[in-house]
């Protein structure tokens, strides 16, 4: 017993006393749309002092070294962060690592445009477009667009509708090693009913192919399909129109006269 007591003072004397116990450095990983330099003044009151003040809030708080209520004050300050965890590293760290919130959709709404995440919370609200995310269109809103708020849609269908197309877009784009990239050549989308939607690319030369699509489990060879018709400008013609993947053959109506692509596949 005298031996396990002598231990334990040996070890809160190292605690107590040695240097790597003290705060030196704060470092942040995960910051993208928050500023990693303000998010670092939280913790900048601890530098030069012992790790073990100010942690805890709760048991697993304190037994995984983490600092609550800088954790509290952050979330608190900083509505684009999902979560946010403040630890304490050996040696004379404390580590931010910060989990923001995703802008997966952008609604066209009056005056500009609203970003939403995956719980249609409204992240930011823009008047340009500044951002690489195609603009879902024809949303109608019950009340004006507030950043921190959920978007109210008269019908909320068309955003989770819309969400899970892009997510669709997203998984594409890193999936294929080849072809264009389709969230960069798609800059708008109109939900036609259900999973059927419009997606809008336009021309250099003016004007814009309209894309009909139905996400369904044959969405990502559709989207094959799109990508390598894109990429061989000679078999689309590069003029304004429907091409019309929502069926078994691929068909491209020009807006002026007649014509149409038959028989493609995924390639």
């Amino acid at each position: 017993m005298l031996v396990l007591v002598a231990l334990l003072l040996s070890l809160a004397s190292l605690i107590a006393f040695l240097p790597q116990f003290y705060i030196e450095t704060v470092t942040v990983t995960g910051s993208r749309m928050t500023d990693g330099e303000v998010i670092k003044t939280y913790a900048r009151s601890k530098e030069g002092e012992h790790f073990l003040p100010e942690m805890g809030g709760s048991a697993v708080r304190f037994l995984s070294l983490r600092y609550g209520g800088i954790e509290e004050e952050i979330k608190a300050d900083h509505p684009m962060v999902r979560q946010v965890r403040v630890c304490f590293h050996f040696p004379s760290t404390i580590a931010i690592t910060v989990e923001e919130k995703v802008e997966i959709l952008a609604v066209r709404v009056s005056g500009g445009y609203a970003l939403i995440d995956r719980d249609q919370e409204v992240l930011r609200i823009l008047e340009e477009t500044d951002f690489a995310l195609p603009v879902l269109e024809g949303v109608s809103l019950l009340g004006q667009a507030a950043v921190g708020q959920p978007l109210k849609a008269e019908d909320p269908s068309q955003l989770t509708a819309a969400s899970h197309l892009i997510a669709g877009l997203i998984q594409h784009d890193q999936t294929e090693a080849s072809g264009p990239l389709l969230m960069e050549k798609i800059r708008q989308i109109r939900q036609i009913t259900g999973p059927l939607f419009f997606l809008f690319i336009p021309l250099s030369q003016g004007g814009e192919i309209r894309v009909r699509l139905e996400d369904n489990r044959l969405l990502q060879d559709k989207l094959a399909l799109l990508s390598y018709l894109l990429e061989r400008g000679d078999l689309i013609p590069q003029t304004a129109g429907e091409l019309d993947l929502s069926g078994e053959t691929a068909y491209f109506r020009p807006d002026t006269g007649q014509g149409q692509i038959t028989g493609f596949t995924e390639p």
